[in-house]
């Protein structure tokens, strides 16, 4: 027996070798796609000319590494590593500044003061009294009159608000007629004024004089010389009469 097998057509033929090449070109760029990551992951290679590289000094080395400003020098001076804003730098830079001042200093060792502090034309309690007592007690005839040697100690407490006002005097001790009437009329003549002290009572310890005045032409009237200053806790003031007559005043704050 024998068998006979169709002989395919051509047109067959065509599409099954169409086919073929269809799926082959389909493979090989599947293939491709494969190959692409991996070369893609290898380590780059270079070509070129090759040279040698001296060998350093190890003591150049040291010097030349020395020279080089550090890591944190740099860090430090450079603007984008500051970790604080330029305005407080500023800010803490007027405060060292301030902090080191000799006024700073003399203001952070000076007592609190109480009284009209901040007010125009404030006036120091102490200091006050001290100068006014020869403008108000010259013009009392009583010193004409005064012996000399001592006139008297005496202790005067003033006390003030918190507006800086007189709200009570005292006067103490054993004064002279003359020394008690002149300190009198001081106080009548500050009373209005308003003062800073270092507390709301202020105690003062005055001791007056009164000696004979070789320096003296009579050619101012009843007064020819005045004057009072007070610094720290201690003050003096004086006037001196035509007559030759000179009173003298110590003032201490106690």
């Amino acid at each position: 027996m024998s068998f006979r097998f169709p002989v395919p057509h051509a047109s067959w033929v065509a599409l099954s070798l169409a086919l073929h090449v269809a799926i082959g070109a389909i493979v090989i760029e599947l293939g491709r796609d494969r190959r692409e990551p991996a070369e893609a992951d290898k380590a780059p290679t270079f070509a070129g000319d090759t040279f040698e590289i001296p060998e350093l000094d190890p003591e150049k080395a040291e010097e030349s590494t020395s020279s080089l400003p550090s890591v944190a020098r740099v860090a430090q001076s450079s603007p984008a590593h500051s970790t604080r804003p330029a305005r407080a730098e500023a800010a803490s830079a007027r405060s060292a500044a301030a902090s080191d001042s000799p006024a700073a200093g003399a203001e952070a060792s000076s007592p609190p003061l109480f009284g009209a502090v901040g007010e125009r034309g404030v006036a120091d309690l102490a200091t006050t009294f001290t100068r006014a007592f020869p403008q108000a007690a010259s013009a009392d005839p009583i010193w004409t009159h005064a012996p000399f040697g001592s006139a008297g100690t005496v202790d005067v407490t003033l006390e003030i608000d918190d507006t800086g006002h007189l709200v009570d005097t005292r006067i103490t001790g054993s004064p002279s007629p003359a020394l008690r009437e002149g300190i009198q009329r001081t106080l009548v003549l500050i009373r209005a004024r308003s003062f800073v002290s270092s507390a709301a009572v202020t105690r003062l310890h005055v001791v007056s004089t009164v000696s004979p005045d070789a320096v003296h032409d009579g050619l101012h009237g009843d007064v020819f010389a005045i004057g009072g200053s007070f610094s720290g806790r201690e003050g003096s003031a004086f006037f001196a009469l035509s007559i030759g007559r000179r009173i003298d005043l110590t003032i201490t704050r106690k």
